[in-house]
C-alpha cells in the first residue's frame, strides 16, 4: 500500500504505540510535577490540558486503532476503480473476531515477506479477497482473434495482457486508460464502446471476424462475476488449491496489482481489518 511516499498526516494517523505510550508519559510527568501549582491559573490551564490529550490519545491509539477501526491512506492504482490513489478509508477491525473474510471483501493486510522481498520490511497491503480456504482459483486471461490473428497470453506470463495491449497499439489508446473486454465489445476508459465491425476495420480487415474473449477467474471450476474490476486478467494462472486458514487476494484493477497470482497465498492472521467507507476526499465517500 504504499508505493508513493504516504502524507505526513496520515503517518501521524498510523504513528507507533510506542512513540504514543512515550507522549502520554511526558504529559502525565508534565501533570505530577504542576500539582503544587494548582492554585495558579496558568498551571490548571496546563494540567487540565495534559489530561485532555493523555485520554484522547489513549482512547484514539491505544484502544480504538488496535481492537476497533483505523484510517487508511491509498498511495497506489492496485485497486482502482473502487480505490483510487489519495483516498482515504475506515478499516474496521471488529468483525473478523466474530466471522471469517468473505469473498469479495476489500481487506487490508500485513504483506507477507514473498510480497514485499524482505523478511523484515513492514507494510500493509490491500486487495479484495477472491479465493477462500479449500476453493480451487484459476484465470484465464483475455483474448481477441480477428480475422486468423490470435492476439491472447502465452504460459504463465503475470504482465503478458497481449490482447489488451495489441489493442491499445492498433487502435492508439492511452496506456492510462482501461480495456475491458465483453462478448460484443470493447469498453475502454469504464465509458467507450468499442465494437467488433470497428476493431476490424482498425486492424485493416474490414468485414473479418472479431471474436472477444473476456478474460476470467474461475471458482471451484465456475465463472466469477466482478463487475468491480477495472480489467478483465490479461494472464493466465493455473488451477490451484488454497490451503485451509489461507486466502488468495486480487487488486481490481487486474493488470495493475501484485498481488497473490504473483506472490501466493495469504495467511489469516496477516488481514487487518476488513474496509467499510472512503471517507476522503469528500467527492468519493461511500461504502466499500
Amino acid at each position: 500500500m504504499n508505493e508513493q511516499s504516504i502524507p505526513l498526516s496520515d503517518q501521524l494517523a498510523n504513528i507507533s504505540p510506542t512513540i504514543v505510550v512515550a507522549v502520554i508519559a511526558g504529559f502525565t510527568i508534565l501533570r505530577l510535577a504542576l500539582v503544587k501549582l494548582l492554585r495558579e491559573n496558568w498551571a490548571r490551564t496546563i494540567s487540565e490540558t495534559c489530561d485532555t490529550v493523555t485520554f484522547v490519545l489513549a482512547l484514539a491509539f491505544l484502544l480504538i486503532r488496535p481492537f476497533v477501526a483505523q484510517a487508511f491512506y491509498i498511495p497506489s492504482e492496485s485497486m482502482v476503480p473502487t480505490l483510487e490513489i489519495g483516498d482515504r478509508l475506515i478499516v474496521d477491525k471488529m468483525s473478523f473476531r466474530f466471522r471469517d473474510p468473505q469473498r469479495g471483501d476489500v481487506l487490508v493486510f500485513a504483506a507477507p515477506p514473498e510480497a514485499t522481498g524482505s523478511a523484515t520490511l513492514e507494510q500493509d497491503y490491500i486487495k479484495r479477497c477472491i479465493g477462500l480456504p479449500g476453493d480451487k482459483i484459476e484465470v484465464h486471461g483475455a483474448k481477441l482473434t480477428v480475422g486468423a490473428e490470435v492476439f491472447e497470453s502465452q504460459g504463465v506470463d503475470t504482465n503478458a495482457h497481449a490482447a489488451q495491449q495489441e489493442l491499445r497499439n492498433r487502435l492508439g489508446i492511452d496506456d492510462k486508460k482501461s480495456v475491458r473486454f465483453f462478448k460484443d465489445y470493447v469498453l475502454v476508459n469504464r465509458t467507450e464502446k468499442i465494437l467488433p465491425a470497428d476493431i476490424a476495420r482498425q486492424f485493416g480487415q474490414p468485414g473479418a471476424k472479431v471474436e472477444l474473449t473476456p478474460g476470467e477467474v474461475l471458482i471451484n471450476g465456475k465463472p466469477l462475476d466482478e463487475p468491480y474490476i477495472n480489467e478483465d486478467p490479461g494472464y493466465n494462472m493455473s488451477e490451484f488449491e488454497i490451503p485451509s486458514g489461507h486466502y488468495f487476494m486480487m487488486g481490481d484493477n487486474r493488470n495493475h496489482s501484485a498481488d497473490s497470482h504473483v506472490w501466493g497465498k495469504l495467511d489469516k492472521w496477516r488481514i487487518v481489518g476488513r474496509g467499510i467507507v472512503t471517507f476522503w476526499p469528500v467527492t468519493r465517500l461511500g461504502r466499500l
